[in-house]
């Protein structure tokens, strides 16, 4: 095991935000109308994000807005609103189109099929779609979801990603996922035989009772399917979260060492198998240029974020504004904003650097310049020596580039960056 790089990872260790938008919520500042803030968008081009928050059983890991529900019959009246929400977005924005659509949850593929067709058939109607649409949905593998995957496909969506998190039984089922490899195979396979073409699989390190051993299986079990990308997350511990999981048995969480153990693990055996880290626990096969936004890495068009559904948080080059969390609340007022932020000029332009870090593994000087005084350039620079020390980052005349290396540290660029 990388000895230095566990070194560091412990050395620069601190919690965050992932910088897949920016400011965060927690240091959002307005109180605008969301009505008044649609008024002066002017919205062509967009990425589409909808929130489908149900889910038939709870895992207990989940840190996600959902619903546990076996009523199936509320579905329909859950989309109508989201349907309405989407109809004022194209009343005051007559040129709005698709760039991408973004079906996340809880599990949108729980919906009924009729459901799905009615929600997507609203959305569609009267609205241009780009001829290198981009169609992603979340799933889970033990959902029955067939025919909701061929009508899926046939409306151009083209990326699954597939909610896995480890293969090892016992791990599953104390956190109230009873799901078999089996199953996350067949799905993979299926996908794939629909003409789905980028898979994407998600995994946490973290979980109870998982150690070195059986998440080196789950990284092998996962490696055998050769996914398009990689998504390894480490368990996010909230304190809600963590009562349920000593719901189903007290356990020792692991502490900041143990997790790197296993992230260092997976990182090289993914790279042995050939998948190239993006950055955040995030990896690819693939040799293409990827854009970020709070669904995370996509190959979608870099442009505005517009949120539909319950939690939903829209990222436009202004403003940034999030629904309702509660899904009643939600239902009653679809074109409600709980919380909303008008960014500043130098929120752009740091939004514009983490992108550049996160997306191209790069800092172009001329952006730093626009964005900090002579005297914080100098602070930073400071910072920049002791990366260039430890090769997180390597100069020319224009930049600054991530090594490969380097990539581990993302997050820790960011922070430095946004202190200055």
């Amino acid at each position: 095991m990388n000895k230095h790089l566990k070194d560091l990872l412990i050395n620069f260790h601190s919690k965050g935000r992932r910088y897949s938008y920016y400011p965060s919520l927690p240091d959002w500042s307005g109180d605008l109308d969301k009505e008044f803030i649609i008024d002066g968008l002017d919205l062509e081009e967009i990425n589409l994000y909808i929130h489908i928050p149900y889910c038939p059983s709870l895992c207990t890991f989940c840190g996600c807005n959902i619903k546990i529900t076996k009523a199936k019959n509320q579905f329909r009246s859950y989309i109508n609103k989201i349907i309405e929400e989407w109809n004022t977005y194209k009343l005051k924005n007559p040129k709005i189109s698709l760039s991408s659509i973004y079906l996340g949850g809880g599990t949108p593929t729980y919906l009924e099929l009729e459901d799905i067709k009615h929600l997507l058939g609203s959305i569609f109607d009267g609205t241009e779609v780009s001829p290198d649409f981009i169609g992603t949905l979340e799933t889970d593998p033990r959902i029955e979801q067939s025919k909701k995957l061929e009508y899926l496909r046939s409306v151009g969506f083209n990326s699954i990603s597939i909610g896995v998190q480890d293969t090892h039984k016992d791990t599953l089922l104390n956190v109230n996922r009873d799901q078999s490899f089996e199953q996350v195979k067949d799905l993979v396979n299926h996908s794939r035989d629909l003409g789905f073409d980028e898979i994407n699989l998600d995994i946490i390190y973290g979980l109870p009772f998982q150690t070195e051993e059986t998440f080196k299986e789950t990284i092998e079990d996962i490696v055998s399917l050769s996914p398009d990308r990689i998504a390894n997350y480490p368990l996010a511990k909230v304190p809600w979260q963590m009562d349920l999981q000593n719901a189903l048995g007290l356990y020792k969480p692991l502490g900041t060492y143990e997790m790197y153990d296993l992230y260092i693990q997976s990182d090289e055996m993914l790279k042995d198998a050939g998948y190239n880290l993006l950055g955040m626990g995030h990896y690819s096969n693939k040799g293409i240029k990827y854009n970020r936004d709070i669904t995370g890495y996509t190959r979608a068009k870099k442009t505005s974020l517009i949120a539909l559904g319950t939690s939903g948080i829209s990222n436009t080059r202004d403003y940034l504004y999030q629904n309702d969390k509660i899904l009643e609340k939600y239902i009653a007022f679809p074109n409600a904003a709980i919380k909303t932020h008008k960014k500043s000029n130098r929120e752009k332009t740091l939004e514009i650097l983490f992108a550049q870090i996160n997306c191209e593994g790069r800092l172009r000087k001329e952006t730093l310049n626009t964005c900090f005084e002579e005297n914080q350039i100098e602070k930073l620079s400071k910072n920049i020596k002791i990366f260039k020390n430890y090769d997180i980052l390597v100069e020319d005349s224009d930049s600054y580039t991530t090594t490969a290396f380097g990539k581990h540290f993302n997050k820790t660029i960011c922070q430095t960056i946004e202190s200055i």
